[in-house]
């Protein structure tokens, strides 16, 4: 019961969380917002794990890696692009901050590189750890329950983190 309890409120908080912090707060509070879920489901899905290890209990059925699945889903088919930057063919390559600042009309291209590079490391950053806790996640998830659901709520935090860093270019060249 109380890994619902901590799953659910962990997708509840990260959807609201998102929501609430989307666009309008610094980076800062978006990322505390975003990550604090995670790290208190993840903290429960730990001393769960070390209990079943150390009470030598049966392990958790091999069903509960469906919320590792949906974590994956969510990951890779959550849409970590803001509208005005899906069209363009900037998102994707290796220069992907180069390819926008051409895009942008009469920027200065010291400050746009840095900026956007910026803002595509830490889409980058924020995407791939995702995918690194969700299989964190699947690791624990035969002695944790809890684990094996937490990787809803690390995909939605991820996703919407790596979402916030890319629209943070978005909000600054006013492109909406």
């Amino acid at each position: 019961m109380t890994g619902w309890i901590v799953v659910f409120g962990g997708v509840i908080a990260e959807l609201a969380g998102g929501a609430a912090v989307a666009n309008q707060t610094s980076t800062a509070i978006a990322v505390l917002v975003l990550i604090l879920p995670v790290v208190v489901v993840f903290g429960f899905a730990v001393v769960q794990w070390w209990q079943v290890r150390s009470s030598a209990a049966e392990p958790a059925s091999w069903w509960h890696l469906a919320g590792i699945a949906a974590g994956v889903l969510i990951w890779l088919l959550w849409p970590t692009v803001p509208g005005p930057l899906a069209g363009t063919t900037a998102v994707a390559g290796a220069s992907s901050g180069r390819a926008f600042c051409y895009v942008l009309p009469t920027t200065a291209a010291s400050d746009c590189l840095r900026r956007t590079a910026q803002a595509f490391d830490n889409h980058n950053l924020a995407w791939w750890s995702t995918g690194a806790l969700i299989l964190i996640a699947a690791l624990l998830a035969r002695r944790s329950r809890i684990a094996a659901w937490a990787a809803i709520p690390a995909a939605l935090a991820g996703c919407q983190l790596a979402t916030y860093f890319l629209n943070q270019i978005v909000l600054y060249y006013h492109l909406v």
